[in-house]
């Protein structure tokens, strides 16, 4: 019996080394795959960098994985997509892969995320505002206390981030603008747009800003 039950250990431990193993072999692969992602983008083709994102993501999520991955990779994995998306002025789409932050652990402690959060609803704003016959500056003061608040909250994550606080100061001096109903500056500035957006630079894997 002892001996049977020796064997029986031995069999079950050697399963468990395998499946760490081909785990392991999997999210290897996975992270060259982030990292062809980053070296297409930085060759100009943002577009294939997206779609090798996606397919890493999508073979995390099939292996039910994506939780289980560290979370520095994960924060990576997802706001890469959003920042390809948002240079791509798909803005919809970036900010609806920004919202898997409110999914998965780890993911709302990231001042970067907030950051582009507020940059996509300040761009969406300056875009609705000059394609607008109306020019209604109701609308453009709601949508820019959104992109105001997530700029405050990144900034309360990352208070040296000069890129959310230059951002953050900028939509307080057009609100302020707006209050005065200084109507030909607004005007101006909103056809001049002038905030100074992060550069979308996807991160690789074992690297963050």
């Amino acid at each position: 019996k002892k001996s049977y039950a020796r064997s029986v250990g031995k069999m079950f431990a050697g399963v468990i080394l395998l499946a760490v193993a081909v785990v392991g072999l999997g999210y290897g692969a996975v992270l060259r795959e982030m990292q062809r992602a980053l070296d297409e983008y930085n060759q100009g083709d943002p577009e294939a960098a997206l779609k090798r994102y996606e397919a890493a993501e999508q073979r995390l999520q099939n292996f039910g994985a994506l939780r289980l991955i560290p979370v520095k990779d994960r924060q990576n994995l997802i706001l890469n997509q959003a920042r390809l998306l948002y240079a791509m002025k798909r803005f919809d789409e970036a900010a609806e892969r920004l919202e898997r932050e409110n999914e998965l652990p780890g993911l709302n402690s990231d001042g970067r995320f907030l950051l582009l959060r507020g940059e996509i609803a300040f761009r969406k704003a300056v875009t609705n505002y000059q394609d607008s016959p109306k020019k209604d500056q109701r609308l453009l003061e709601e949508a820019l206390l959104a992109a105001e608040d997530s700029l405050r909250d990144s900034l309360r994550l990352s208070p040296n981030d000069w890129d959310a606080k230059y951002n953050y100061e900028f939509i307080n001096y057009v609100r302020n603008l707006m209050n005065q109903n200084d109507d030909g500056k607004i005007k101006i500035l909103m056809e001049n747009v002038r905030v100074k957006e992060t550069q979308p630079k996807p991160l690789p894997p074992d690297k963050q800003s």
